[in-house]
């Protein structure tokens, strides 16, 4: 007996519960609309040459949401540029839907610092910044310079290569030890013991 009054307790819930979600469906999407008026339609916005920031909040006052679809790279735009926009300018779209933005990585190519005469730890850090990888070819003696001084490099400083290019640094090892040859007998067998 109490299992059958339970059953009845559930199968009375859950038919109130999707009478709820029934008429809250139709008023969402019938009734309020009838009353309120549908949403209408808005100009889109050109946001073509502007930074992704003003082309959200240009898109955000016309009630569209922002799609960055992709970002492709360009040597004239800044990074974050927008070069592309769908659907396209004076177009007309409902209120909350979405205009797909393509936007600018940025230049692919970068100049090589000038790194020179640096310790190669800052050099390391000053090339990542620039996105170049930092390679040691070869070590040099060098009065001019004190112990893993960057000598030179390869591409040379100024010298316009791709995003994640390795350069090529040339390290000072210091001062070439002086050897002093009058102290040392030249073959063995001159030797004194």
């Amino acid at each position: 007996m109490n299992s059958d009054k339970n059953k009845r307790i559930i199968y009375t819930l859950g038919i109130g519960l999707g009478i709820i979600i029934v008429v809250a469906f139709i008023s969402s999407q019938i009734v309020y609309p009838l009353l309120l008026g549908r949403p209408g339609k808005v100009e889109v916005p050109n946001v073509t040459g502007m930074n992704l920031a003003q082309a959200k909040r240009v898109l955000h006052e016309k009630r569209l949401h922002v799609v960055v679809r992709d970002s492709v790279w360009s040597e004239e735009a800044k990074v974050e540029m927008v070069l592309e926009q769908q659907p396209a300018p004076g177009e007309q779209l409902k209120h909350d839907h979405a205009v797909n933005l393509v936007i600018s990585r940025g230049t692919r190519q970068v100049s090589v610092p000038n790194v020179v005469g640096q310790l190669y730890q800052q050099a390391y850090v000053q090339l990542r910044n620039k996105s170049l990888k930092a390679v040691i070819a070869d070590s040099l003696y060098s009065d001019s310079y004190p112990v893993n001084a960057v000598l030179r490099t390869s591409p040379s400083s100024g010298s316009k290569v791709l995003k994640e290019s390795s350069v090529r640094l040339f390290l000072s090892r210091g001062p070439e030890p002086q050897v002093n040859y009058d102290d040392e007998p030249l073959f063995p067998e001159d030797a004194e013991y």
